[in-house]
C-alpha cells in the first residue's frame, strides 16, 4: 500500500494518554505513515517516532509541520511478514511523553 494515515491524540491526564486511531498499520510496498496530530489546534508537537528491533535499518522518522506531522518513512526491505512495535514521542509544555508500542506490520504477501 501507499503512504498510510494515522490520526493521533494525545492528553497527559487521560488513561490511555495516547489514542490512535488505528494500532496496527498494514505497509505492502515502501512509503510513509503520516502520523496527525488530532485535534489538529492541539498545543502538543511531535518530537520523534522510533521503531524498535529495526535490525534492516529501513525506517527513519522526520518531523514536519512544526510539530503537526511526523512521517515514519519505511524502505520496505522485508521478504517476509514481519511485525514491528514503535514509540511516538511528544511535547507539551516543554515535557516529553512517549507512547507504548503500537505495530508497523511489512507485509510483502505470497
Amino acid at each position: 500500500m501507499p503512504d498510510q494515515n494515522v490520526n493521533l491524540s494525545f492528553d497527559p491526564n487521560a488513561n490511555p494518554q495516547f489514542e490512535f486511531d488505528r494500532d496496527t498499520v498494514t505497509m505492502t510496498a515502501a512509503g510513509k505513515v503520516i502520523f496527525h496530530r488530532r485535534p489538529s489546534t492541539a498545543e502538543w508537537t511531535f518530537r520523534d517516532g522510533a521503531v524498535k528491533d529495526d535490525k534492516l535499518k529501513e525506517f527513519s522518522s522526520t518531523v514536519q509541520g512544526n510539530g503537526k506531522l511526523l512521517d515514519i518513512d519505511d524502505k520496505f526491505y522485508d521478504r517476509q511478514k514481519t511485525s514491528y512495535e514503535y514509540n511516538i514521542t511528544v511535547e507539551l509544555h516543554g515535557t516529553t511523553y512517549t507512547s507504548p508500542d503500537p505495530h508497523i506490520v511489512n507485509d510483502p504477501g505470497p
